[in-house]
């Protein structure tokens, strides 16, 4: 294989394994999916008279390509011309790799490989991404240094690999963790928008539930206990306004005032969330602490809300803001809207509902309820059917008595409304898995999609809104374990096949990346200025900003100074072992080359001389040189070699 034809494979092994890369970015996936086999079946499979002219062949897959690559673009989010640009990118260099041929294109394309690589990094920068992109630079590395080298063998190409990514890699993590920081690493997070949650609420259009195993956030604790697991209700939507059969949220709710957290925020307790793309401006919390950053804000009904949908891996955070008991938005009195209930359709509720308002207190009337329930019969189950579109909470309460969350919350909600208590419903996410990493260290706590939830929320006037979760009255364990390990006590086996849940030691391995995962994001890809400020104090006290210019320097001298050291290294040895050992021939010879003077000179002028045998000098040109320059049966060759060694040193014995 040629020098170039070697560094090609190289880069064509970095764009693969860039694209793996992207494989889960919206942005980029369909270029991904449409380019990706038709660059490798061209790479494969192309007549010859079509591989003397790829210049046209190029040109002639490329111009549709681009006008697909252009088609996807996303104009409408943030960041679109730059994923535009970034598709053309990628697009450009598989388009690039089928027409270069000399070692000076070859070298262009790896550059403009490596400025791809770099592009890919604003949007996936999960873990397994980052390798996979670190992986591609080093192919591309590869392919510069094999046009450098004249090729060679694969093992002297790694050797070479490897040690400039160790030179480099110190004085990578020194200006990683000692120059000052810009702003957040964070720029344009790909990954697919998911999410168990709408902003709409309608149960008895559901026929069936589908759950997904999905991660939808993950949390950490610091200089805080985790909830126990019934209190882990991680509210996201208030949903007030009702039609007589769905639920949605009432955009008219102000924002609170938003108090300034603390300033020591570093060191207060604090929950911190990284929260997967869910296409909602609404962010899960526990409804209770200050939201960071400051664009958060809270409103009157227990939300989290920020401008922008949340389109791609968010991070924030909740600092406890002292004893504040209960939470503002708790006391918060409620509207008109939170009674109200249409006055055509289900007849049995309203029916019902007017009972419990002969009881004195909501508190009288709210057990009244939980007594009802309990005394039905109801179920869980994921595949209720479908309800009728007129009186379809009264089919529920009364004769189909089956459903999932949204059943018993809509459900119980309504029939408080007819009781004359003010209720609403509330969807987000209930439970977790706690997540411990191999050898300790900071666990943190996972919840799936398939922990979306729905439960709901009383006005009693002497607490405020009180959560109130009628599916736990049906099935208790609910709060204590999982959806799936739920299915199982309650005897839904087919309910349990269908959420379809990995095996254990599968989901065992699953936690533990997804430990690493979140320690990477949260240590490197949101290593911003506040952050570093909090390493440096560990390591150098308060005072660690006065030296933080000196340590930089001087960390960056002695790398330098060991780097160049090390790089001496990769200079080629001045002789090999075939020279060294006919080095170690002529001296037990007694033989010294003069300057210039080639072997057969040099052996001639030894026997005019009487150094040596006539037969061992011409042994010793022979072998020599079949084993140097030989092609033909060369490790033959090498033997004979060592043979003449051998005998050299047997003979030495016996001069």
């Amino acid at each position: 294989m040629s020098t170039a034809n070697q560094a090609l494979s190289l880069q064509r092994a970095a764009l693969a394994t860039l694209w793996l890369s992207l494989f889960s970015v919206p942005q980029t996936e369909p270029l991904v999916l449409i380019t990706l086999p038709a660059l490798i079946g061209v790479q494969l499979w192309s007549p010859p008279s079509l591989r003397q002219r790829r210049r046209l062949w190029s040109h002639l897959i490329g111009l549709p390509l681009l006008g697909i690559c252009l088609a996807i673009t996303p104009m409408g989010d943030r960041g679109a011309w730059l994923a535009g640009f970034s598709n053309l990118l990628w697009l450009l260099c598989a388009l690039k790799l089928l027409e270069v041929e000399k070692p000076g294109e070859v070298r262009r394309s790896a550059l403009l490989l490596l400025i791809a690589i770099g592009a890919a990094g604003a949007f996936a920068q999960d873990l397994g991404p980052s390798l996979l992109q670190g992986t591609a630079a080093l192919f591309a590395i590869g392919s510069l240094l094999a046009l450098e080298l004249g090729g060679g063998q694969r093992r002297q190409l790694l050797k070479t690999v490897v040690l400039l990514v160790a030179v480099s890699l110190p004085l990578m993590a020194a200006l990683f963790v000692l120059a000052p920081r810009l702003g957040p690493l964070w720029l344009l997070q790909g990954g697919r928008s998911q999410t168990g949650l709408s902003d709409q609420l309608d149960p008895g259009s559901i026929a069936s539930l589908a759950q997904s195993d999905a991660q939808a956030m993950r949390i950490q604790f610091r200089g805080m206990a985790a909830p126990e697991p019934a209190e882990r209700y991680w509210r996201v939507l208030t949903l007030s306004q009702f039609d007589g059969r769905r639920w949605s949220k009432d955009e008219s709710r102000p924002a609170l005032a938003e108090p300034t957290p603390p300033q020591s925020q570093n060191q207060d307790p604090q929950l911190t969330l990284l929260l997967e793309p869910t296409n909602l401006q609404w962010l899960p919390w526990l409804g209770r602490g200050l939201p960071v950053p400051s664009s958060i804000q809270r409103s009157s009904d227990g939300g989290l809300w920020q401008s922008e949908p949340v389109r791609s891996r968010s991070l924030y955070r909740l600092v406890a803001a002292g004893p504040q008991s209960p939470e503002p938005w708790r006391m918060v009195q409620p509207g008109a809207i939170d009674l109200e209930v249409p006055v055509e359709g289900n007849p049995r509720l309203k029916q019902l509902g007017e009972t419990w308002r002969t009881l004195p207190r909501p508190e009288q009337r709210l057990a009244a309820a939980e007594r009802w329930f309990l005394a039905q019969g109801f179920r869980y189950t994921l595949e209720p059917g479908l309800l009728p579109a007129k009186d379809s909470l009264d089919v529920f309460l009364f004769e189909q008595r089956e459903g999932f969350c949204e059943h018993f919350a809509a459900a119980f909600t309504a029939l408080m409304r007819e009781a004359a208590v003010p209720a609403r419903v509330v969807i987000g996410y209930q439970g977790g898995e706690w997540i411990q990493p191999l050898g300790g260290g900071e666990g943190h706590l996972q919840v799936r999609q398939s922990d979306a939830h729905a439960w709901s929320e009383v006005w009693l006037p002497s607490q405020g809104w009180t959560r109130v979760d009628p599916t736990a009255w049906v099935v208790p364990s609910r709060l204590e374990q999982s959806l799936y390990d739920t299915l199982g006590t309650a005897g839904s086996g087919a309910d349990q096949q269908r959420l379809g849940r990995s095996p254990s030691w599968l989901n065992w391995m699953q936690g533990q990346w997804q430990a690493l995962d979140l320690n990477w994001s949260l240590w490197v890809m949101q290593f911003d200025q506040a952050k570093q400020e909090e390493l440096l104090r560990g390591l150098l006290g308060s005072n660690a900003e006065k030296f933080q210019g000196a340590l930089l320097l001087i960390s960056l001298g002695l790398l330098v100074a060991g780097s160049l050291w090390m790089l001496q290294l990769l200079q080629p040895q001045q002789t090999d072992r075939l020279r060294r050992e006919l080095d170690w021939c002529l001296r037990r010879l007694g033989i010294t080359p003069q300057p210039g003077e080639s072997l057969e000179a040099c052996l001639l002028r030894a026997r005019n001389s009487g150094l040596g045998e006539p037969a061992v000098l011409e042994l010793i040109a022979k072998s020599y040189g079949e084993a140097r320059f030989s092609s033909i049966r060369r490790t033959d060759a090498q033997r004979a070699w060592q043979s003449c060694i051998r005998q050299l040193a047997r003979q030495k014995k016996r001069w």
